[in-house]
């Protein structure tokens, strides 16, 4: 009897040791929809980003299940969560020391666009747009870019939960400006049949770019750690990595 519970002790202290190495090797990777980016379609993840992840696993000889969130909570799961990756995080001074930064996916530009119906709504600099409302989503690059340039809710940005409702507030008047992607506006009034040139005027100003990465919480282990290194630095070559990180026009007016 004291031989069979020694047996079964071992058995269960060589099956959390099994459990925790399998644990400390699985990978995760979260997302926010985004159209241009990333972003599902009848069960299946496409958009360039996309495509540079699925590149980056198979480099890597890697899996991974890709979770959608919305951006804070992807945001704040990739920050605390062992083994977890997150796509197209805008690299910042702020961000650089809480993660390991994999690879690029997109040279991001964010623009203010105004309706030319209101062509009071032009700016030239940052200190034009500070004298209008913005429409901003709630949590976002975009948001928090915006109060590092100095803006603020109680003077020139309005909040929203979601893109959706920052376009149907620029479009309808209700707000000057909407502050985003320039593609994302583009490619909503694209498909409801509008031409964006002749609708709005994109402000791009030096203060607006960045680049986006897909980078990996700060205590990924360091095993997967170095076949993701390994593999984006391969890639850096590719020709396929080179497309999809040049498949992002801006509009032009």
């Amino acid at each position: 009897m004291h031989l069979s519970r020694v047996v079964v002790m071992f058995l269960l202290v060589f099956l959390l040791i099994i459990n925790a190495a399998r644990a400390e090797n699985v990978l995760t990777a979260v997302a926010a929809e985004h159209k241009m980016l990333q972003y599902t379609e009848s069960g299946e993840v496409h958009g360039p980003s996309a495509e540079i992840f699925k590149l980056l696993l198979k480099n890597s000889q890697l899996n991974a299940t890709l979770e959608f969130f919305p951006w804070s909570r992807a945001y704040q799961t990739a920050l605390n969560r062992e083994n977890t990756l997150i796509l197209s995080m805008v690299r910042t001074k702020e961000r650089e020391h809480k993660f390991h930064w994999l690879i690029k996916v997109s040279d991001l530009v964010r623009g203010f666009m105004s309706l030319k119906s209101h062509p009071d709504n032009q700016i030239t600099d940052i200190a034009d747009a500070k004298t209008k409302v913005i429409a901003v989503l709630r949590g976002s690059y975009s948001y928090h870019s915006l109060i590092n340039l100095g803006f603020s809710k109680k003077n020139n940005i309005y909040e929203v939960a979601s893109l959706e409702h920052a376009i149907e507030l620029f479009l309808s008047g209700k707000v000057d400006l909407i502050y985003t992607d320039p593609n994302v506006l583009n490619n909503h009034l694209i498909k409801q049949q509008q031409n964006p040139q002749a609708l709005i005027s994109v402000h791009i100003l030096p203060q607006t770019r960045r680049e986006s990465y897909i980078a990996s919480n700060i205590n990924t282990s360091a095993s997967i750690l170095k076949k993701l290194k390994s593999a984006a630095y391969k890639l850096q070559a590719d020709p396929d990595y080179q497309y999809y990180l040049a498949y992002k026009p801006l509009i032009k007016e």
